[in-house]
């Protein structure tokens, strides 16, 4: 183990049975997979600029948000992906049973009980796909399209993400 692993490991914490820990919050949940996401078009902010810097510096991250959005969620207000929060933090994307949740394990990913961001009925989610783009990182980006129309895209942020997308094949396939 190198001294870059040791720190990392330092830092994270006990790794978890995120599935467990599910269930404890919510009895009887099926998890058929997961994964540690950040939505692709996550809202920009918390600049540090001051003076007359600070009014450019929220311009360019509102433009900055607006664009992200724009490439990153799809579908007209009140759709599922709408909906579906845009906020820099780090979620659990859980794949069960009774569909798509969001789950908020802390920064580490590792802060339990965890707390419920969202959910998605399994019969609003059309689809799981890799887009075949990277982000920063070179982290694989999964669209989740929903039987609105709309789509919602998140970065998954373990690497390899293999169990994910075996994940994904076994959610689709028992829907």
């Amino acid at each position: 183990m190198g001294f870059l692993d040791k720190v990392k490991a330092a830092f994270a914490g006990p790794d978890i049975d995120i599935a467990e820990e599910i269930a404890k919050v919510e009895p009887g949940h099926q998890v058929i997979g997961h994964a540690r996401v950040v939505a692709s078009a996550f809202e920009r902010g918390g600049g540090v600029a001051s003076g007359p810097n600070k009014l450019l510096g929220k311009a360019v991250e509102a433009a900055s948000t607006a664009a992200s959005g724009a490439r990153h969620v799809g579908g007209d207000d009140g759709t599922v992906a709408r909906d579906l929060p845009r906020a820099a933090d780090l979620h659990v994307l859980v794949l069960s049973d009774r569909g798509l949740s969001l789950w908020d394990f802390g920064m580490t990913g590792t802060s339990t009980p965890p707390d419920h961001v969202a959910s998605v009925p399994r019969a609003s989610v059309a689809s799981i796909t890799d887009t075949g783009k990277k982000a920063q990182g070179g982290v694989t980006v999964a669209r989740v399209s929903f039987t609105d129309g709309s789509f919602f895209d998140y970065r998954i942020m373990e690497k390899p993400d293999t169990a994910f997308w075996e994940a994904v094949a076994r959610f689709g396939d028992a829907g």
